[in-house]
């Protein structure tokens, strides 16, 4: 079950998962690009069932992830629908006025994402649970500060879920890419260094699954940049923070 499957990193890992034997459950807000991204994962030969659902709307989402659990349990959630915000103009700050909704997408998107369907999974002491972090939630970039306390919130419910949850038999992951080329990172202008491929940075997830590890974190250079800036004295880091600016182009979730 992918959120957010109707572009970017969820159409690419959609694609990346897709196969015989497979069956995907998709989601997202654009019925017109998420039929496309479900007849390109047919023609792979995966089984899918696809809704236009808002991630807001917890009756929707409920609905549709356990009548499509009961069909076929689900083994894997992956709740990577969200977006960003930077600030609206060159040299100026974000409109906070925007900040409820961006964090009414990403948290709580994610939380009736995985909500339904986490108590079945401990259950049957079987699944894995993915939420999708940044490495902005490391590094937090002056020019959208909501975005990254968003993700920083993601990256600490998964890990203190991850050590709650072993017990039951359920992995859980927190993804945090860096600069990924999908219509997200195309909203914004700044320096987007080591960007990579949607279906590159799909594999480097699906690999990271496989072997059910805590942070799946790409390009290594980027997050171990971003870890260490952390050590920096205050006057260093807000200096490199502020060496690149971004400024928004549209607004793109």
């Amino acid at each position: 079950m992918i959120s957010g499957a109707s572009s970017g990193l969820g159409r690419a890992l959609a694609i990346e998962f897709a196969g015989p034997g497979a069956t995907l459950g998709l989601l997202g807000r654009n019925r017109e690009r998420l039929d496309e991204t479900a007849a390109r994962v047919r023609e792979k030969g995966a089984v899918v069932r696809s809704a236009a659902v808002d991630v807001r709307d917890r009756d929707a989402m409920r609905s549709f992830l356990l009548d499509f659990d009961a069909a076929a349990p689900i083994d894997c959630i992956i709740a990577s629908a969200g977006m960003t915000m930077v600030t609206p103009v060159p040299g100026g700050v974000e409109d906070l006025t925007k900040a409820e909704e961006l964090f009414d997408v990403n948290l709580n998107g994610a939380m009736n994402t995985i909500a339904p369907i986490a108590p079945l999974m401990r259950r049957r002491r079987a699944g894995q649970i993915v939420l999708f972090g940044s490495l902005a939630a490391f590094a937090p970039p002056p020019d959208s500060p909501s975005y990254a306390a968003s993700k920083a919130a993601l990256v600490a419910f998964a890990l203190a879920t991850r050590a709650l949850y072993r017990a039951d038999g359920v992995s859980v992951s927190v993804v945090c890419p860096g600069f990924v080329d999908t219509p997200m990172a195309g909203s914004y202008s700044s320096w987007k260094p080591l960007m990579m491929s949607a279906e590159d940075a799909a594999r480097r997830i699906r690999r990271g699954l496989d072997r059910r590890k805590a942070i799946i974190a790409f390009p290594l250079p980027l997050y171990l940049a971003a870890r260490f800036q952390q050590w920096l004295p205050d006057s260093l880091r807000t200096a490199a923070m502020l060496r690149f600016r971004a400024v928004q182009r549209l607004p793109v979730r």
